[in-house]
């Protein structure tokens, strides 16, 4: 015949009768939903045992060891712990590679995107300072918008008399052209690095939100997410293929594109900050948590920084870039957690 225990929540002083199986446990108290170890409240124990519950261990829990107040192991008449079938759940399967591969994809992404800006910027500044260097006089009396339209003509390779009948559109579109071709090589080892970059992270975004996958709470998949990504660079690209003609509508094409982003940044860091968090809740998980509101604060920089008048000259979006640093690194470790976690438990169960 099992004992019982009386347990007082800490936070919301309900009193409870509990079995002695489940002291020493995480528990969620079902009036305020405070999760905590259940501890004894008073010295005197009962020798009642509640209908439908044993005093062995139930090897079946997912928490290893007796079973977790929060399972369903229990009789939800008899367990004043039991929580909604919606939120009570079994791990899925866990990759111990994926620990490997968050840091791996997050690290390279980050590298890709640097090495690449740096180097297009080093092509371009070469590509402008030989031109500029090879004849200094064709520059001279020439006001600002001149000497930048008469470097962009040096660096596509053609001719101002071929150019002197195109205007707007068609400059620019001939100017790009010509510049292309022209450092052609340069460029694509450019494209192809930050090809790279954009690979490795929509990796690293799959493995984070594969982690949480098999949580009721979850509304979106992981494939799904990878797609949102690819959403507003497809837009742009339209946007990009319409110019020529109709530059109104590419206009409005790019701030769709733009409000798009802004709701997958949402989606992507601040939901999933929110995702983990109640995950390791539910599970009680000992997990270095992202902090959504931090997660929230980038994705509001984001947009305040790309707004001109409101980007105060660039602090804002450099703020936003230190809070994405801060946001993706938190959200491998907490996913990295829950990984130890799951294997822990299967560890558990191969040897009970």
């Amino acid at each position: 015949m099992a004992e019982n225990f009386e347990y007082t929540c800490s936070q919301c002083r309900e009193s409870l009768t509990l079995p002695i199986s489940l002291l020493g446990q995480q528990g969620e108290c079902p009036t305020c939903h405070h999760v905590e170890t259940l501890q004894e409240s008073s010295g005197s124990l009962t020798t009642s045992t509640p209908p439908g519950q044993t005093d062995h261990a139930d090897p079946a829990s997912p928490f290893g060891g007796a079973a977790p107040v929060t399972a369903e192991n229990l009789p939800t008449a008899a367990n004043p712990y039991a929580v909604p079938a919606a939120n009570a759940f079994q791990f899925g399967m866990v990759n111990p590679d994926d620990r490997g591969r968050l840091g791996l994809t997050l690290w390279i992404s980050i590298l890709s995107f640097i090495i690449s800006t740096i180097w297009m910027i080093v092509v371009i500044v070469t590509a402008i300072v030989s031109v500029i260097m090879d004849n200094p006089q064709r520059f001279e009396g020439l006001n600002e918008d001149q000497a930048i339209q008469e470097v962009l003509t040096a660096l596509s390779g053609l001719k101002s008399d071929e150019l002197e009948e195109l205007k707007g559109e068609q400059w620019r579109e001939k100017i790009v052209i010509g510049i292309a071709s022209r450092l052609g090589i340069w460029l694509v080892i450019g494209m192809l690095l930050f090809l790279v970059g954009i690979i490795c992270y929509l990796i690293f975004i799959h493995t984070l939100w594969a982690q949480i996958k098999d949580s009721p709470d979850v509304k979106f998949s992981p494939a799904a997410i990878v797609l949102l990504q690819l959403a507003p660079l497809a837009i742009m690209l339209f946007s990009f293929l319409l110019g020529s003609i109709s530059p109104l509508l590419s206009g409005l094409l790019m701030l769709v594109a733009a409000i798009v982003n802004c709701v997958v940044s949402f989606i992507t860091y601040w939901k999933l900050a929110e995702y983990m968090e109640k995950y390791c809740q539910q599970q009680a998980i000992q997990a270095r948590i992202c902090s959504p509101g931090l997660a929230l604060a980038y994705c509001i920089a984001q947009i305040v920084g790309s707004i001109p008048l409101i980007g105060l000259g660039g602090l804002v979006s450099l703020a936003a870039m230190v809070m994405w640093f801060m946001v993706v690194f938190g959200l491998k470790n907490c996913a990295i957690d829950i990984i130890n976690h799951k294997m822990r438990l299967e560890q558990e169960r191969v040897y009970s």
